[in-house]
């Protein structure tokens, strides 16, 4: 194989990929082609040292969380109870094939933190940054944790979903109120005089 060039895996190799990172993790899932591995906090860290020197997933393609509660500003509820918490997921994959696993993990949230990946994977400096500054989660040992996109001195987190949005208080979303009509249904044209 050329430099650069990815290898196409057939059903045979995929599948042994598979079996080997199930043989590895104990909590593991293989749902709409994606392999998951849901690991401890305490396992977070060596989790993908092992993932990227045993199984050659040394690309850190993304990390977000999701905010998982019952009380929610906007939107719906979920359907079901859940527990208050935070799930952190990365991405990994191989570079030269179309491998690639999710990692997850749940914390906290009245002690939303976690050990920093980026001695493991510089990649996920930013990543971790914007999780941060969106959900209010401490990545412990990170070089430098300052805001991607806000300004400085802007309070909250936007993605929790205990946040107000401010402009859903001036005006509710589509659908939740009769909305106005499209702007093409008020235009008048003037048709040319006779």
């Amino acid at each position: 194989m050329k430099s650069g060039e990815r290898k196409t895996l057939n059903q045979s190799d995929q599948n042994e990929f598979i079996n080997s990172i199930q043989s590895s993790f104990k909590n593991t899932s293989y749902n709409f082609d994606t392999l998951k591995i849901n690991v401890d906090i305490s396992s977070w860290i060596d989790t993908h040292k092992i993932l990227k020197k045993d199984f050659n997933l040394s690309f850190f393609n993304w990390l977000s969380a999701v905010d998982w509660d019952n009380e929610v500003k906007t939107g719906d509820a979920p359907k079901e109870p859940v527990t208050p918490s935070f799930e952190i997921l990365s991405c990994l994959s191989q570079t030269n094939s179309n491998n690639l696993v999710i990692s997850s993990t749940v914390i906290s949230k009245e002690n939303a933190e976690i050990e920093s990946l980026v001695d493991v994977f510089a990649g996920a400096n930013w990543h971790e940054r914007e999780a941060c500054e969106m959900f209010g989660i401490n990545f412990l040992n990170h070089p430098n944790l300052t805001k991607l996109y806000l300004p400085d001195d802007y309070e909250g987190n936007p993605l929790l979903k205990s946040f107000e949005l401010i402009s859903r208080e001036v005006k509710p979303w589509p659908g939740d109120v009769d909305v106005e009509g499209m702007p093409e249904e008020s235009i008048v044209v003037e048709e040319k005089g006779s």
